[in-house]
């Protein structure tokens, strides 16, 4: 965690300090400073001949190193985490920081957010033969339709009686409606088909 900076009068104490020959151990007896501090001081002053704060490049990071990592550490290991969450789990940790910084963030690192393609039930091939279905038996009669009525009965019948899975209400009314469906927009021509009770259907 970040402590607060130092006055400049307390800087200005420290040069002083060191030019009058005492060291960094003693300085930082005398001033309950870290040893680290003083001598990061002791070296800008020696570097630049000021106590006083330089220009910065630009804005400090809103980020440390440490919660970067760890924002890229939970988005990796959690694909379909949210920005709502991520920003949670950072104010969590002390740090209030917006999305768009948390976007940035997750740029830089490679990571991208991808929304999932929403894949239609039937593709252009299944609307395509479904029509083409529809305009062939348009003018069928009712008793037509009862034969392909009977066969998908009849067929469904033999699957559930051969099938070895125990029985399910909710798992039956699946099979029926997928069935009935793929059954009714076939492409195969009912009219030429076997009647009711023929060629072992049942």
């Amino acid at each position: 965690m970040k402590t607060k900076e130092l006055s400049k009068q307390v800087r200005d104490k420290v040069v002083e300090k060191y030019k009058s020959g005492l060291g960094y151990k003693k300085i930082s007896k005398s001033l309950m400073i870290p040893q680290s501090t003083i001598k990061s001081i002791i070296i800008k002053w020696k570097e630049h001949g000021t106590t006083t704060n330089l220009p910065r490049e630009g804005r400090p990071p809103k980020l440390s190193a440490r919660s970067r990592r760890a924002l890229i550490r939970e988005a990796a290991q959690r694909p379909k985490v949210t920005l709502k969450e991520l920003q949670s789990s950072q104010a969590e940790t002390g740090v209030s920081v917006h999305m768009t910084t948390i976007i940035r963030t997750l740029h830089r690192a490679g990571l991208y957010g991808r929304v999932a393609r929403k894949k239609p039930l039937l593709t252009g091939k299944n609307r395509k033969a479904r029509f083409e279905f529809a305009k062939r038996h348009v003018g069928d009669s009712q008793t037509v339709w009862r034969k392909v009525l009977w066969k998908t009965l009849c067929l469904a019948q033999t699957q559930h009686i051969s099938s070895p899975q125990e029985h399910h209400p909710h798992s039956e009314t699946w099979w029926w409606k997928h069935h009935a469906v793929g059954m009714f927009f076939s492409s195969r021509d009912w009219k030429t088909g076997p009647s009711r009770g023929e060629d072992g259907w049942c």
